[in-house]
């Protein structure tokens, strides 16, 4: 990958961790969901570009490949405030999810290259979207950051479908993993927040010492 294409990677990280501080999770909620492996697949063309003899005749790219998806894959359901202000405070919730592809398995795709995207989706009503390009939060401002990923897709809460792309390999000319995902609910859980798990631990601490306290008053 060469100095640009990695210099967009390090701004769309940066950037989307300067987004994550200023939203704060307020609920969340994980869905478990197997994917139907007959209806999800991740189609790789490679990328460069074919060389050309001094005679004029040039090669050609090898041919595109498609992997089929398969397992399970876990997604959290989040509402955060986004925070647009700290004086005076103000800002807005949103709805967003994100997911844990580690279950999943694509085959040959991934000794090529391809991941499932990790960075999280806007939701709204029952559709998502999502982006690795940093511009596309900046409403009034355009730039050119190179290839970055983006998938998009609904969740009904029973059955989930969505498209993506993604890219390795060189900036320049890079590889591309075009895949469709279409999976359905196993099981839900509630994640408890990180202040819940605060309190909690604050209580346990608590109890504890008034326990060894009440020991040691013991004749």
């Amino acid at each position: 990958m060469n100095l640009i294409a990695k210099a967009s990677r390090a701004a769309a990280v940066s950037a989307l961790a300067f987004a994550a501080l200023g939203a704060i999770p307020t609920l969340a909620h994980a869905v478990v969901l197997q994917i139907d492996a007959s209806r999800s697949s991740v189609t790789y063309t490679p990328g460069g570009f074919p060389l050309c003899g001094s005679d004029g005749t040039c090669g050609t790219l090898p041919p595109p490949q498609t992997f089929a998806l398969s397992g399970s894959l876990d997604l959290l359901q989040e509402t955060v405030f986004v925070t647009t202000s700290f004086s005076p405070l103000d800002g807005y919730e949103q709805e967003q999810i994100r997911f844990d592809s580690s279950s999943i398995d694509s085959g040959g795709a991934s000794a090529a290259g391809f991941v499932f995207p990790g960075y999280f989706a806007v939701r709204t009503g029952q559709g998502f979207a999502a982006s690795e390009n940093w511009c596309s939060w900046l409403a009034s401002f355009t730039c050119l950051m190179g290839y970055s990923g983006s998938y998009a897709g609904a969740f009904d809460g029973t059955t989930l479908s969505m498209t993506g792309i993604d890219y390795a390999g060189d900036g320049t000319f890079p590889s591309r993993f075009n895949f469709t995902l279409v999976a359905r609910v196993g099981q839900a859980s509630d994640v408890p927040e990180p202040g819940v798990l605060a309190c909690l631990a604050m209580g346990m601490l608590g109890l504890g010492m008034v326990r060894r306290r009440t020991a040691a008053l013991r004749p």
